[in-house]
């Protein structure tokens, strides 16, 4: 092969990959891709989330992925009817409860960090940590183990007015579930929750929106435009007889 053609075939290959690069950050604007979430959630389907409120309906019908709340709507707490949740779906994601109350009596000032006297910020790491641990081993008990979980943000949780503190509470779980080996953590929330508990944290971890509309063709058009922590928005919740969820 002749000089001239190896320059060319090099420019070719460099096009092609500027192009496949260029694919990618369309598909997700934070530019990067998610193939844990793009597994568990393939584009277009539809599935479901359930929790405690759920313990007496019905399976739900051919749903194509489900997330199951480990918490009973607060940190610290057990979703009584987990395994038998987790058992009506073919592929499982889990999400759990958040918040920080510093007159908590979770607050561990020890572990995983030593927390000098007063020192807010590391105990709603501590606080957040080990509520992730703790919500892992309530999952591992009922012998349900996922690979994607979520952190279900929500202003009627208990937050401090200190956006940093929920912040590092935060923070705390998220680094507790990575450090249990879970893939993918993302965040369920809205816009004005986020910012409000967050103070406009954009992390850029994934994004679970929360709507009040009716229909997947509703829900789809919440795919873009509500990257409320920066990331990606794997899906979108649109309401129901259960609640359910649009993969975007």
């Amino acid at each position: 092969m002749n000089e001239t053609k190896i320059r060319i075939l090099r420019r070719v290959t460099l096009i092609l990959g500027a192009l496949l690069v260029l694919v990618m950050v369309m598909a997700h604007p934070s530019g990067t891709v998610d193939a844990a979430a793009a597994t568990v959630y393939p584009s277009g389907s539809t599935g479901y989330d359930v929790s405690w409120p759920n313990c007496s309906a019905k399976p739900p019908s051919h749903p194509k992925f489900g997330i199951v709340g480990v918490s009973d709507g607060a940190g610290y707490s057990q979703n009584p009817c987990l395994a038998k949740e987790a058992a009506w779906f073919p592929s499982v994601s889990l999400y759990v409860n958040t918040g920080w109350y510093n007159q908590s009596s979770y607050i561990n000032p020890t572990s995983p960090k030593a927390c000098a006297s007063g020192d807010n910020n590391c105990l709603a790491y501590n606080y957040g940590y080990n509520a992730g641990l703790y919500a892992v081993s309530y999952a591992t008990s009922q012998n349900i183990h996922a690979s994607v979980w979520w952190l279900d943000v929500e202003t009627s949780n208990t937050w401090n007015s200190d956006t940093t503190q929920n912040r590092n509470s935060l923070q705390g779980e998220y680094d507790a579930l990575m450090a249990s080996g879970v893939t993918t953590i993302g965040v369920y929330s809205t816009t004005y929750q986020w910012d409000t508990v967050t103070g406009t944290w954009l992390n850029n971890w994934p994004n679970w929106g929360a709507t009040t509309v009716r229909t997947a063709s509703q829900a789809a058009k919440f795919c873009t435009g509500h990257q409320f922590t920066g990331g990606p928005t794997e899906l979108i919740q649109f309401t129901g007889s259960l609640d359910q969820d649009y993969a975007c």
